[in-house]
């Protein structure tokens, strides 16, 4: 019997092809990773990343598969959702030999509800361009995916409008600029932010202000937008 006599279902689970994510929020100033139960008898830590086998009679492609690693686990749906790399080889499960495809996905700040098995982990950036950062311990290699989406995410910040896919749908220009802070530990002076973001037609004003104990600071949201814009050059400051 050829592989082209099994149906479509039987081919996918011989292959052992998964969809692993890395799903990414900033939480009270910290950035975390959600994370559900490490269900492998062996597995050498409780948790791990949001993973699962492709469903070929629901999932028409793997953005689908993506979305619903995530959406078990929490009712917040992803602001960005990106592939990182894609894994195979003979050693990485016990089973034998696998594939993954990995995507990454950045989820807004606002609390949202999150199913009983969902945990969300700290991550830590101890030093400026998110050189080696304080991973939280997962099960079998996701941790080492997990590197991959941060350093993803520490040079992507830099020459992208990415940082805002991380805000609520409506911020300041302070809270981007703590968005920088959070993720590599220093950020652009307020001047590049504002030529960036608001001189280059990405943001518009709500006409609304937030009051604090400095001068009330302007609301903006992002003009819509189904892609990140990419700038021609890094922030000097972040270099």
């Amino acid at each position: 019997m050829s592989q082209s006599d099994f149906p479509p279902a039987q081919l996918l689970s011989m292959a052992l092809i998964s969809v692993d994510v890395v799903a990414l929020r900033l939480h009270q100033g910290q950035l975390q990773v959600l994370t559900a139960p490490a269900t492998h008898p062996k597995a050498t830590f409780p948790r791990a990343l949001p993973a699962g086998r492709i469903d070929p009679q629901i999932d028409s492609e793997l953005e689908q598969t993506a979305l619903r690693q995530i959406t078990q686990l929490t009712s917040a749906e992803p602001s960005w959702l990106e592939q990182v790399e894609t894994i195979g080889n003979n050693h990485r499960d016990s089973r034998g030999w696998s594939l993954t495809v990995v995507y990454f996905a950045l989820l807004r700040g606002e609390p949202e509800k999150d199913l009983g098995e969902a945990e969300w982990l700290d991550i830590g950036i101890q030093t400026t361009a998110c050189h080696d950062p304080q991973l939280p311990d997962l099960a079998y290699d996701h941790q080492s995916l997990l590197l991959t989406a941060i350093e993803r995410l520490c040079s992507k910040v830099q020459y992208s409008t990415l940082p805002l896919y991380l805000l609520p749908e409506v911020f300041t220009l302070s809270e981007i600029r703590d968005v920088f802070n959070c993720i590599l530990g220093k950020s652009p002076p307020m001047r590049s932010i504002r030529n960036r973001f608001v001189g280059g037609n990405i943001l518009e004003d709500t006409g609304e202000k937030r009051y604090g104990s400095n001068r009330p600071a302007s609301i903006y949201r992002m003009k819509e937008c189904d892609c990140a814009q990419l700038f021609n050059r890094l922030y000097q400051t972040t270099q």
